[in-house]
């Protein structure tokens, strides 16, 4: 059973340290200092509590459009070729031109796609991800960066949106890694002002969990699983997405470290490797500033690694650059220049298939090369994926988090547990607004656990829809509710309330929330359409207050 990699690290960083996972956690959540919470609960009973825990994903949005996997028999490559200058090369090359080998055999191209098929088409809305065009998702990473380096990140991520025409040449999309979730603040669109606009009021966050290094594995893990979640919300969207993620992507791991837990986050990165193949997804890392020091993920990244499993030795967003066919940016103070870059080499690029001759299902690396009849010229695209093994288990996280992006986007009433919203106000300045969510204790699956107590544990998930169900900004949580009554039969009729704070863009119809209860699976939903967020109070947008830890 495949579990989510930021719990897996934090189970390793027990095991470096000498402690229980148990004890682990305790020691990493105790605050080093003030710190600010995304979900602030409004009532707290006296046999319960709602404690916040890490968020793992971004609900993804919908699409007809299948894609093929290399489960299916049919290997993708999204190839950028540079002369010796470095420069992308766009014309006279076709099928014949190219050579893929795959663990050093010849592959027979089946399909080609020259550079200028990918363009949006002349029909496409601004807001539609579907097309040949190359798709952008922007990722502010706040959870490894520090407090200075984000507002840099921020002012310079702006001063290159700003930079370009009106309309986009194609579709992108604005994330946030925060401490506690990775939020959809702003989903596909050709807009730039609607782009320029989410920016500005991202509200910028204490990185505790930077400061201090107790978190450092949980950093690494929410990181992965970032990646992860993007992969699967783009899973069914057609053609190359590039990932500009602005930050230092998390620390590095070496897996001897990871002692007993090593085969299961090898496992778990594997899955997020072939998830990002699958989906074509290349990773563009711009660390911000300069650096003396070289860190490991930049000596590793655009390097040569041979032809085993690329992680058997560190885990970095250096290697899953080199697995995705995408470049990392070190020791530049020029971040605008560097996205350009990065959007120039995920524009410029030529679509290679073919079907791989080795089936074995296995589960080891399969290494992709392919280069050119013409020897002054280069290709980059990604180095491998993992092969099929028959003995893997099915990922029940995925299964959950599809399973819940369905409740999130359906019409339908999910009632298997009470969900309801309330006191809705609306802050147009950052076009964000704040809910309150009810729980009731009809259904809710308690387990017991060591100390006495239960706990039943949730994910929640809101997103802003459109008229036609699409998902325009999202953002999830982990919540573990826990009772300290002897009795969990004899809970109170309403359990918990909390706050909830979600963007509301341009053209949203309705905001949905879903609940699912993890231990049982069960799903309640809950929804405000258009006329109930028009008829809101409108309110500025609060100033962030910090909380203090208790004693």
């Amino acid at each position: 059973m495949k579990t989510s990699l930021a719990v897996i690290l934090f189970n390793v960083f027990a095991v470096v340290r000498n402690q229980s996972p148990i004890e682990a956690v305790k020691a990493a959540r105790r605050p080093p200092e003030r710190r600010a919470l995304m979900l602030r609960p409004l009532r707290v009973f006296t046999t319960v509590f709602l404690i916040v825990i890490s968020c793992a994903f971004v609900l993804a949005q919908s699409s007809d459009v299948p894609t093929i996997r290399v489960t299916s028999g049919l290997v993708f490559l999204d190839v950028t070729v540079l002369d010796k200058k470095g420069r992308p090369v766009v014309k006279g090359l076709t099928k014949d031109d190219f050579l893929i080998t795959e663990d050093k055999k010849p592959q027979r191209i089946f399909s080609f796609e020259a550079p200028e098929t990918h363009v949006v088409g002349a029909s496409e809305a601004d807001d539609s991800p579907s097309g040949t065009a190359p798709l952008t998702i922007f990722v502010l990473d706040a959870l490894n960066s520090s407090f200075e380096d984000f507002a840099y990140i921020r002012y310079e991520v702006h001063k290159y949106l700003a930079t370009q025409p009106a309309r986009l040449n194609s579709p992108a999309e604005l994330m946030v890694l925060g401490n506690q979730s990775l939020e959809m603040v702003q989903g596909y669109t050709r807009n730039k002002e609607d782009l320029l606009y989410t920016l500005d009021h991202v509200r910028p966050v204490l990185p505790y969990k930077k400061m201090n290094g107790a978190f450092a594995m949980e950093r690494l893990g929410q990181s992965l699983d970032a990646l992860e979640q993007i992969a699967l919300q783009n899973a069914g969207v057609p053609g190359r997405k590039n990932i500009v993620w602005v930050g230092h992507g998390s620390p590095n791991l070496t897996v001897y470290y990871a002692g007993k837990f090593a085969d299961e986050l090898t496992q778990g990165v594997h899955s997020t490797t072939n998830m990002m193949v699958d989906a074509r997804v290349s990773l563009f890392v711009i660390y911000p500033g300069l650096r003396i020091n070289m860190p490991i993920s930049a000596m590793q990244a655009n390097t040569d690694l041979g032809d085993n499993d690329p992680f058997a030795g560190d885990v970095n967003f250096g290697l899953f650059v080199n697995e995705t066919g995408g470049k990392l940016f070190y020791h530049r103070n020029d971040i605008d220049k560097e996205i350009n870059e990065s959007l120039q080499m995920g524009a410029k690029y030529y679509t290679l298939t073919y079907q791989p001759h080795n089936l074995d299902q296995n589960g080891k690396f399969r290494r992709i090369r392919v280069s050119l009849r013409d020897p002054h010229l280069r290709a980059i695209t990604k180095a491998g994926y993992f092969g099929r093994d028959k003995d893997a288990p099915v990922n029940p996280q995925q299964q959950k988090m599809l399973k819940l992006a369905e409740a999130v986007q359906s019409t339908i009433p999910f009632t298997a547990l009470h969900v309801s919203l309330s006191n809705l106000v609306r802050h147009p300045d950052s076009r964000t607004a704040e809910v309150t969510v009810e729980l009731k204790s009809k259904n809710i699956t308690l387990l017991p656990t060591d100390d006495g107590k239960h706990t039943a544990k949730f994910t929640v998930a809101a997103a802003s829809l459109k008229k036609d169900r699409t998902i325009l900004a999202s953002k999830t949580a982990n919540l573990t509710l826990v009772s300290t009554t002897p009795n969990p039969d004899r809970l109170p009729e309403v359990v918990s309330q909390f706050q909830l704070t979600i963007r509301v863009p341009r053209k949203t119809e309705s905001v949905r929330v879903a609940l699912e209860n993890q231990e049982a699976g069960r799903i309640g939903a809950a929804e405000l359409d258009r006329k109930a967020i028009d008829a809101a109070p409108v309110t500025p947008t609060p100033i962030p207050q910090l909380v203090q830890p208790s004693q």
